[in-house]
């Protein structure tokens, strides 16, 4: 056996199955690090906000059948302004320092809610 055929059976029986193993322990260990954090209190503001703009504007929109890309748009835009509205300048100042682009942070956290809800809807 060659060393290419050797290094990539190491990859394929070993390192590719470890992958997801080891992004949940990272996931895990970020989330346990963040746990009763700055950071944690400004996910669940993202996550309200959302609530907020879904109960306020999307589920009327969905009911109707009007909820087009141009209104999910505008619902994320509710969804970022509500949350920026709701956050204190310690949390604010946090976020930037921590990710730098506070509102592309929130739009990810938006985004990664959404598609959770989705998930679980299906």
């Amino acid at each position: 056996m060659d060393l290419q055929n050797l290094l990539e059976t190491i990859v394929n029986t070993v390192l590719i199955p470890a992958i997801p193993i080891v992004v949940g322990a990272a996931v895990q260990y970020v989330r346990t690090k963040t746990e009763g954090s700055k950071i944690e209190e400004a996910v669940g503001i993202v996550l309200d906000a959302v609530d907020q703009t879904n109960q306020t504007f999307a589920d009327q929109l969905r009911k109707d059948g009007t909820f087009t890309e141009e209104k999910q748009r505008e619902a994320m835009e509710k969804s970022v302004k509500t949350a920026l509205s709701m956050m204190n300048e310690r949390t604010l100042k946090i976020l930037e320092r921590e990710f730098n682009d506070v509102e592309a942070w929130i739009v990810s956290k938006i985004e990664a809610a959404c598609k959770e809800n989705k998930r679980i809807n299906s």
